[in-house]
This record gives C-alpha cells, structure tokens and sequence, in this order.
C-alpha cells in the first residue's frame, strides 16, 4: 500500500463541505486572500521569519477568535481559544518559498519540513498531554499539506519504537541529542513505513485556484472551497450545527412548560408528565385543556389522558406549520410577509382553528373569503395531520376552538429577551408568548452550515426528535441517534440495490463501485442514458420496511440515502428524462444538495432552473415515499409521527406549480399502518381465491388513494379498500379452517350409505368426525375472534405492494429498524401471547424478548436475498436465553456481519448494543467489526461454522482464532464443578430489605449496620470485598462484619471455615484476566467473589490451572466478557464451566509446588518479577501439558496477548 493523496475537497467532512457563505463573507475572503497572495508574491525572495509573519498575518485576519503565534520550537500554532492560555489546535511548519529543500512536496514527502511537525505533535502529545491537537500543517504560504490528528494519533502517537525512541532522545540516551539526529535517525524512518501503510496526507496548491488569464483572480468553484478550508469549523473541527442526534435542551424543556408538562426520570426511563400543582400554568395548553373537559364533564379519570393526546396533535400541527412557514420565506427571497404563525394575525384558538381547517385543509376556491384574503398565501396541503381527529370530534374531547386565551407565567428559563436585553419575565398572552418562543429558533429545513440567522437552528432531523420525545410521552422510548440510523441506511440499502441491479442484468457487482465501473464500461461503447434510466427505473422498486418504525427515523434516513446514492451513480433524472447535474449526500441524517461548484442548492421562486431541480427533487422524493418505504407500529401516535416527518421531506422539496399554488402533498400515510407486527392470524403463504377477489382492483384503489388530492374521493377510495380486504378472512386459509374444511369432507364421505358396509361402525365414525367438527367449529371461531388478533397486523392483506400478480406473497427487499426490546419475564406479554409466539416463532424461548421475535419475523418478511438490518442489545451475542436466536441466525441467513459497539448509543438507557446485517441466503460466512471512539474497526471474518453447534457469537473467538484449535480441545475437558472435583458456591449476600433475623429495614441496608471497622465481639468476622482477592495473594480492608443469621443470605457457616479457593467475580483485561487466591481463614467474602470448596483434587493444582494463561485465553474466547462496557462480571455457574483436565498425583504435585512458590513470593514487600515470570511461565507449561495441547497449539497460547 502507498499514500492515500487527498484532494482540497476530500481533506474536509461532509458536515464542513456544506458550510455555505453569504456573497458578502465570500467576497470579505477573497479580497483577504488575494491581498495575501499579493503580498507573499512581492516578498518571495525575504526571509523565512518574514514570510512567516505573511502567513500569520492572513491566518489571524480569518481566524479573529482564534490566538495565532509561535509556541516554544513551533513555527506557528493555531490555539483553540482566544489566547495564549488555550490550547493548541493547530500546529503549523512553515518553509520559505525557495526552500526546496526542506518543504514537502508531493514527489518528496519525507522532507525536512514533515519530520518537524511530527516532533511537534510527539512533543505536545507527550509532553504537553495535549488532547486537542486537530492538525498539522506544512506548508511555503502556497503549497499546504494537511495531516489530520487521527492519522499522527495512528501512525506516530501510538508507534510504540517511536514512542520508546523519542522519550530516549529527550533523555539524551541516544547517540546524539541533536535535533537533526531526531529527524533523521528517528522520525524519517518511520514516516516512511507510514507512507508505505497508506497515511492520508492532503495537499492543494495556492496557485491552481487562481485563473491562468487573470492574475490574482479566484476561479469560482475554488473560491467556496477555500473559504470551507479556511473557516475555523474545519481548521479546529468546531461544531457546525446542532447534530441531530442531540436534543436541544432548552427549545425542548421551554415548549414542554408552554404545554404545561415536564420530564421527570422514573427508573431508567424520561416520562413526560403534567406539571407538580405548584408550578401549573392554568393558561398552559394542558390546563386549558383539562378545565374545558371538566366543564364538559368529560370523567375525571379521562381528563388527563384525554387533555395530553389533544395537546401533542395540537402542537404537532403548529411545528409543522413552524416549519411550512420557514419554507415559504425561503421560497420568497427570504420575504417575512409570508410569516403567519404571528400575534398580529393569530391572537386567539379560534384563529388557529381556522388556519387548521379553513385554510390548510381546504382549497383555496373553497376556502371563506375573509379567511383566504388574509391567508391566502398559504397553500392547500391535503394532509391527514389537518382533519379532525376522532378525540376532537368525540363527546370525551373538544376542538382548539373551545379554548379561551389566557396569560401564562413565562419560563424562568425562558430564551426570550425584554427590552433591556436581559431574560423576560411576567406575564403574557399565550399565543403570544408561543410564537415568540418559536420565532426565537431558527426553522430551516436545509442545511446551511454557518447558521446565518442569530437564532439556534431547529431543522427537521433536530425537530423530529422533539417529536418523538412528546409524542412518546408515557412509554418513555429509546430513539436510534442519526449517525446510527445514517449508517445502518447507508450500508443495507447500497447492499440492497447492488443486489437488484445485479439480478436485473446479470452483473457480478459487489459494491457501488463496481455498478459505477460497469456504468463507464457501457458507456465507453455508446449506450449512455438508456442504461441509466434502467438503473434508476430498479432503484424505484426497492421494498423497504421497519416492522417497528416509531416516529420514522429509519425510514427518514433510508429516503436520503436513496436519493444520495442516485446521485452517486449519476441516475438522478427529471421527469423528462434529462439526468440532474447535481451532487447530493448525506451528512448530520440531512440530505444535502449541491451544484458542480460545490455550492448549496436552494430553490427560488421565479428561478426555472432551481424549479426544475425542486421539482424533480419532489418527485423523486415522493415516488420513494409511495413505492419504496413501508412501516407499522404498535403505537398510533408514533404512525402519526413516522407520516409527519415523511410530509416534511417532501416539505423541503415542494414548489409553485404553473397555477402559482405550492404543489400539494400526496396521501403516504396508507403505507404507515398501526398495528402489531408480531401478531398476526394468517401466515405468510395463505392462500387467495383470485376469483373472489380482484387482486388488482386493489392495487389500483391503492394508487388512487396516493394521488387524489380530494378529501371526499380518498374517503370512498380507503372505504372501498377496506371491504376488500373485509373479504380476504374468507378466501385465506388458516390452520384452524384448513383442518375445519378437511373434516367438513370427510363427514360428507361419511354420510354416504355403503350397502355393503358394517351400519354400527358407519354411525360409530359418522358421530367420531361430527364431534371433530364441532371442535374444529369452536377452534376456527376462536382464531378469528381471539381479542389478542384486534391490534395484529396481517402483512399479506395490509401491503399488496409486496405481494406477486397472483397474490403470492414475494417480500421486502430490506427490513431495517430498531426493534422493542421487552422480557417476557417483566410481565409485558399475556399468556395467550406467549403461547402465540411459542407456536409461531421457532426462535422463541422461555424468557422471550421480543428483538429476537423481530428478527425472525424480519427474515419472513424478507424476499429470497433479501437484506436485513436492526441494532439490538448485544446480550444477543452470548446470552445463554438466545441460543435460539443465534442458531437460526447461523443456519438460515449468510452475509452476516455483526457489529458490536463499545460505544454508548443510547445517552439515556443502560444497555450494550450491536447492529447486525444479513442476507437471506444460505449460510457461508460471519465477519465481526467492534465500533469504537466513533470508528467501525474490523475484528475478522470467519465461516457460518466456526461458532460449533451451540454457537456463542464470541468476539474474542475471532480476534484470537490462530488459538481456535487450542480452544476447542481445552473445552471438550471435564469441568470444575463436579462431585469428584470440587464444589462452586457463591460469598454472602448482606443486605436485603425484609430479610435476615430480625428483619432489615431500608435503613439498616444503607448504613450497612453489621461492618464495623473493629471486631465488637466473636461473631465479628474479617470481611473480603471483590478487590480483596488478587491472583495468587489476599488483602484486607481492615473491615468486620457481623456474622450470623441476621445477614440477608449468609450461607452454610462451614463454608468459611475449609480450605478453599476465592475466585473474583470481575476479570481483568490482561493475559492473566482471572484473579483467584488460596484461604484457609475464616474471613467472609461477598458476592463479588465466589468460593470452590469441597476441593477433592490439590487444592493448589486447580488454583494453577484457574489462574493459568491457557485458562484465561478460554474464559475470553467461551465468555467474551469484554464485548461489553458494563463491569465484565461472570457468574457461579460459568466458573463450575472451567475445564479442569485429570492428573495424577504426580502432575498434580508438579503444579502444586510450583503454585505454593508463587504464592510466597506475592507475600513479599519487594516482589522479583524475574522470578514470578518464570514461575508463572513453568505453571501455563505444565498446565498446557495436561490439557494435551500440540506444539502449535501451545505456540498460540503463548503468543495470546490482549
């Protein structure tokens, strides 16, 4: 491998590449730049020193918050604040002009120049402790050579010869304390080795963005890209915007007092909930609310519920609108005439009413006239989110309407500013106060990197999270952040259409690269846009669902990514036919376009060129929306979301059509169904009566339903699908009919008189099938009634799109998601649903959890090849209650990657997660990846039966597969934990509430009232905390307990008082991970260390083969114990797991001995490590000896190191 060369471009992330300034800012930066080149071109032949001083001098015009200045042997340095306090985030070596010698160039990289800034960044790593270096940079004041901090982190930082050299220089321990002995003999040789192991290095020359014709002019597609580089958001990665995996906090927590309710933490969950008594706002929109339903005596007990509900779909509207409003100034030359959510054109409910349902929900020749000569800039919508729902319309419910407007309190929080520009207090009119509160955000519903506005950006990905946090107010959910959602999308649908395009035209495509080789191959002989046309034609057919879509978010990210990857192939087209010659990709779960010059697409009114970009951008948007993307929830309020956060990405992308009304929006909201997705009464391969039912009358009534914009049409249209899909339950076969319709035949047989039959054992039979049949009667009537089926989903009925010409059920072409993650052991299912389950999913287990429900439903769902991706708890990977799950995953699907995270993904919940993709297809091979510090870093790959045929999916498995045959033989031994062996038990269990004699109080729990630090009396006994025992020795706290029957479990008394080997319930992450000691006291461990006694066997040959090197690397390889960021504990019956190979006294007396030296020397003050290392290494010997391990498999063993 060679260096991987950067381009100006490339060197920046996606997030800075969509910075995009004013014409201002661009113009105030090229003047400075070009005043810059100037100066440095009539200085050329000055000093270094000089020429520094030029380059310093523009940086610190760009750069105004920013310290610049040498720093200590630095040339130059970028602090990461205002002064010399700070930091340093930049560190720069500068060379003159004529330096040829010294500077790097891009045929001599390994100059003089490099091999310094490498000593900066080694000093101010080491020396400094810096961990906020973000690059370095060589460079003459034209030619720039970047070097992010990852790749010095990776290639230098973490060399550990480097390392060992470099602190040896600083000690003078080398052959010269010379700096260009550091360079040369030191440095220079490793940057070599970097380059030869591929070191990203950019580069970009000052004098190629200039025009050739006119001297010190900018070429205008450079211009936006030096501007990017430049800007202190690349240079010392500052923050562009608010990344919408974030929460904005206070935007959040403001409009949650402004409906009168707050988060409170209950558990391990955020609930939203109404505001405590003393902090209620009786103007609150809660408030108002639940004092109109007690007028309406709407029952006390319904009040709240009733009030929230109404609440949410209330503001829901309103941020929508929010966001509409954003659009049509933007649309209009940033014109605020086409403001509406304001004081001064709505100061009452009654006014929202109107803008609700008589104005966005009615045409405008349909609209009142005093109401569309105020509004009538406002378009027609046609969306679900403006009918009354079936609450408003209810006895139990009110419309806004009914409201009266109050003054509320403001937020002693509040974001709002008064006159003297301090934060507001008193009183205020409540819709006042709500849409100053909303205008004090920025809504724009595109990125524009630099937040031109003064206000905080709430886009829609940011929005859309707030929407999910209210509209999941009592279940307190878990939502998937957008980087994982980006790269899940990314992944399995690029996978997906590789896999489509491959079978429409035969290729042998593995990735989007090769579809883009085979592209340019077809092109070079002529066929240009045809077979791109054909391309994008595919793309449109993808099936995509998530069964448990919540408020989108996948499918959200999977739309962008569709649209991203069409631009990437070049197979983006109008509806003309005329390809777009526009960049788009994703970046912060944002779909961001771009022109050929690297600048922002917006769309203008008047403008036909944006027009023509918008509206295919729309189209495409909504032929995905309607084709492409399915999803079904349990929960009715997340369907409502998942559809809202769909309208506003065709929302980004609506424009005037030829009548000058904005383009309405189509019905999707028939793709996104409520229901439950495991439950479901037919399965998958019933069968349809075609004649009974005109399949194709249905899919048709479907495609009208999208398209209509007329309210009155969609109502007959929905009415006429559902009496179709009313008659499916009559032409689908079930088990319980098809056994019902056999027994119908065999009666009817049976009823036929045989002259020559024996009459008793006719009648006998006839009555046998008569009593069948009424059972069989009573089981089909109770299938089709079962009330459990009331909130189940039947696939195969509610998504004709997924189904052949003749019914026949084909499936998705990628099921992706976040599934739930419920135990049955916390009582969530009934019993009927869990023998539901047992029944109908081979995967299920006694304490089922409904994630590995999901997966198996997901791979019915699936067509023959297709992809799957969830992110899920990655107790999946070990847990002996998955077994099922991991067997099923082994034996039915192949591509299998699984992706374990050390990272923490959800902020708020306490759980280990990893992402997992398959295929369909027949098993072949696994690869394992390990996401760490943001960074997806590959562990190995290995076949579908490495795992054996009770698969653990082991991590450490693969990492250390070279010992794979080690660890099988080790594992076929007899274990510890029998008769002839020894016995493993678990230490005391002190306190519990209720428990012990007398019972303890919760008092008595927490002050821990039986530890002393002095022995009161004899029944005071030494007390071993985990960190107790350590790998061959003990130590003490210097604490008693009380022992007795009066702790919660003290177990058997003569447990403490054998002979007895203490085991440590947490591991180490070291070679030797298991810490376990020899106790002949009668000190009291606890729980964090557990006890083998009744030792049958030398006592000190188990220790030695427990605490061995080869027993370590099996624990790490069967229990994979580090795959998690909680504290890696295992448990009594995992330690009973330990192989223990049979010795005679002989063999057991050669470890013994070896082990009661060990021991002595561990009680030492001063310890010879010399001798433990030999010690120890005699014992793993020995050890390897017994378990019978080849000389290659010992050899792999003794090469184990974390």
């Amino acid at each position: 491998m060679a260096i991987k060369k950067l381009t100006l471009k490339e060197s920046m992330s996606k997030n800075v590449q969509v910075i995009m300034p004013q014409e201002d800012e661009k113009k105030e930066f090229e003047q400075k730049l070009i005043s810059y080149l100037k100066t440095l071109k009539a200085k050329e032949n000055e000093s270094e020193e000089h020429q520094k001083n030029i380059i310093s001098d523009f940086l610190k015009s760009i750069l105004p918050n920013n310290f610049i200045n040498t720093s200590n042997r630095i040339d130059l340095a970028i602090y990461n604040g205002q002064d010399s306090n700070s930091s340093l985030g930049v560190t720069i070596e500068t060379k003159r002009l004529k330096n040829d010698s010294e500077m790097m160039t891009t045929k001599n990289l390994n100059a003089k120049a490099f091999q310094e800034v490498i000593s900066y960044y080694l000093f101010e790593r080491v020396i400094s402790e810096n961990l906020e270096i973000k690059k370095a940079i060589v460079t003459n004041g034209l030619s720039w050579f970047i070097i992010e901090a990852n790749e010095l982190e990776k290639y230098f930082y973490k060399n550990k010869r480097l390392r060992d050299l470099y602190d040896k220089w600083r000690k003078n321990q080398l052959s010269s304390p010379n700096t260009d002995f550091l360079y040369t003999e030191v440095i220079k040789p490793e940057i070599d080795k970097a380059i030869e192991k591929g070191i990203r290095i950019a580069h970009f020359d000052l004098t190629d963005a200039l025009m050739s014709t006119k001297p010190f002019k900018l070429k205008k597609n450079n211009l936006t890209q030096l501007y990017r580089f430049f800007s202190s958001e690349n240079l010392l990665n500052k923050e562009i915007f608010t990344d919408s995996n974030k929460l904005n906090k206070v935007f959040y927590d403001e409009l949650l007092y402004i409906m009168g309710l707050e988060e409170v933490k209950e558990g391990s969950s955020k609930l939203i909930k109404r505001l405590k008594p003393g902090k209620r706002q009786y103007a609150s929109l809660v408030e108002s609310i639940i004092s109109r339903l007690d007028q309406n005596d709407v029952p006390e007990r319904k009040q709240y519920e009733n009030a929230i509900q109404l609440a949410v779909v209330w503001i829901n509207r309103i941020l929508f609108l929010k966001l509409l409003e954003s659009q049509l100034v933007a649309f209009n030359n940033n014109d605020k005439k086409f403001k509406f959510l304001t004081y001064e054109k709505i100061k009452s409910y009654g006014d929202l009413s109107d803008l609700f349902f008589g104005i966005l929900a009615k045409r405008h020749e349909k609209r009142n006239p005093r109401l569309e000569e105020k509004f009538y800039y406002i378009p027609y919508l046609n969306s679900s989110l403006f009918e009354e729902t079936e609450l408003e319309r209810s006895r139990d419910g009110i419309t806004i309407d009914q409201l009266r407007e109050e003054k509320i309190q403001v937020y002693n929080k509040t974001i709002l500013k008064g006159n003297n520009n301090k934060r507001q207090t008193g009183e205020i009119d409540f819709h006042k106060y709500l849409f100053e509160f909303l205008d004090s955000f920025d809504f724009s519903t595109t990125i524009t990197g630099k937040v031109n506005s003064k206000n905080e950006l709430i886009n829609a990905s940011v929005l859309g999270l707030i929407f999910e946090k209210i509209n999941g107010y009592a279940d307190g959910s878990f939502f998937t952040p957008g980087k994982i959602t980006m790269y899940m999308s990314r992944k399995a649908i690029r996978s997906a259409v590789v896999d489509k395009i491959n079978l429409a035209f035969g290729w042998k495509a593995s990735s989007v690269q090769d579809i883009k080789s085979y592209i340019t191959e077809i092109e070079n002989i002529g066929d240009r846009t045809a077979k791109r046309l054909e391309i994008s034609n595919i793309i449109d057919t993808i099936k995509i669902c998530d069964p448990a879509v919540g408020s989108g978010h996948f499918l959200v990210s999977a739309l962008n990514e569709i649209i991203a990857l069409k631009s990437e192939l070049r197979v983006l087209f109008d509806e003309a036919g005329h390809l777009l010659e526009i960049n788009a990709y994703v970046t912060n779960d944002e779909l961001v376009i771009q022109d050929g010059y690297g600048d922002n697409f917006y769309y203008h009114t008047g403008n036909l060129k944006s027009l023509r970009i918008q509206k295919a951008l729309f189209t495409q948007k909504q032929s995905i929306i309607e084709n492409c993307l399915f999803g079904v929830d349990i929960n009715p309020n997340s369907v409502n979301i998942c559809r809202l956060r769909l309208w506003i990405e065709l929302l980004k992308n609506s424009y005037y059509a030829e009548s000058g009304e904005l383009v309405t929006l189509p019905n999707i909201d028939i793709n996104i169904k409520v229901g439950d997705s495991l439950l479901h009464k037919f399965d998958f391969d019933f069968s349809f009566d075609m004649r009974k039912n005109d399949f194709k009358e249905y899919l048709e009534l479907v495609k009208e339903y999208k398209n209509t914009n007329n309210k009155q049409i969609k109502s007959e249209i929905f009415g006429k699908i559902n009496k179709i899909k009313s008659t499916f339950d009559d032409t689908a076969t079930s088990p319980e009919l098809k056994r019902l319709k056999k027994l119908q035949k065999e009666l009817s047989a049976a009823g036929v008189v045989d002259l020559f039959g024996d009459e008793k054992e006719e009648q006998k039979r006839f009555d046998e099938i008569s009593k069948q049949l009424l059972k069989a009667q009573k089981d089909f009537d109770k299938a089709m009634q079962n009330p459990m089926f009331a909130n189940g989903l039947e696939w195969r009925m509610e998504f004709p799109e997924i189904l052949g010409e003749n019914g026949e059920f084909e499936g998705f072409d990628l099921v992706i998601g976040n599934p739930p993650y419920i135990f049955a052991r916390n009582q969530s299912f009934s019993v009927d649903m869990k023998k539901y389950y047992s029944k109908n999913y081979e995967v299920s287990e006694y304490q089922a959890n409904t994630y590995t429900l999901f997966i198996e439903l997901a791979h019915k769902l699936m067509k023959k090849g297709g992809t799957f991706s969830f992110i899920i708890p990655n107790n999946i990977l070990t847990i002996q209650s998955n077994s099922k799950i991991r067997k099923f995953i082994m034996e039915e699907t192949g591509n299998v990657t699984l992706i374990n995270s050390l990272d923490k993904i959800f902020a708020d919940a306490n759980v280990d997660n990893c992402i997992i993709f398959f295929k369909k297809i027949s098993p072949n091979w696994i690869e394992a990846l390990e996401l760490k510090s943001g960074e997806f870093n590959m562990v190995g790959k290995v076949n579908s039966s490495f795992f054996g045929e009770n698969p653990l999916f082991s991590f450490s498995m693969i990492k250390y597969r070279n010992a794979i045959e080690a660890y099988w033989k080790v594992n076929s031994f007899p274990k510890l934990n029998r008769s002839d062996v020894a016995i493993v038990k678990s230490g005391i269990k002190a306190y519990e509430t209720g428990k012990g004699i007398p019972k303890m109080t919760a008092d008595d729990k927490n002050t821990r009232v039986y530890h002393s630090v002095k022995k009161i009396d004899e029944t005071y006994r030494k007390y071993l905390d985990g960190e107790n025992v350590k790998r061959y020795s003990l130590t003490w706290n210097g604490e008693w307990i009380k022992y007795g029957s009066n702790l919660a479990a003290p177990r058997e008394e003569k447990t403490f008082e054998m002979p007895r080997i203490l085991v440590r319930q947490i591991p180490t992450n070291k070679e030797y991970a298991i810490e376990a000691t020899y106790v002949t006291g009668n000190e009291i461990n606890d729980l964090n260390s557990m006890i083998i006694t009744d030792i049958k066997i030398s006592p000190f040959y188990l220790l030695g083969v427990i605490n061995s090197k080869l027993l370590t690397l099996w624990f790490m390889m069967r229990y994979d114990k580090f795959q998690r960021r909680i504290f890696p504990q295992f448990k009594v019956n995992e330690l009973g797991e330990f192989p223990v190979p049979d010795a005679s006294d002989e063999q057991q007396n050669i470890v013994a001995e070896l082990v009661k030296e060990l021991m002595e020397q561990m009680k030492k003050e001063i310890k010879n490590d010399d001798i433990i290392l030999a010690l120890n290494t005699q014992i793993d010997e020995s050890v390897m000896h017994l378990f019978g391990l080849t000389e290659e498999e010992k050899r792999s063993v003794r090469e184990f190191e974390i």
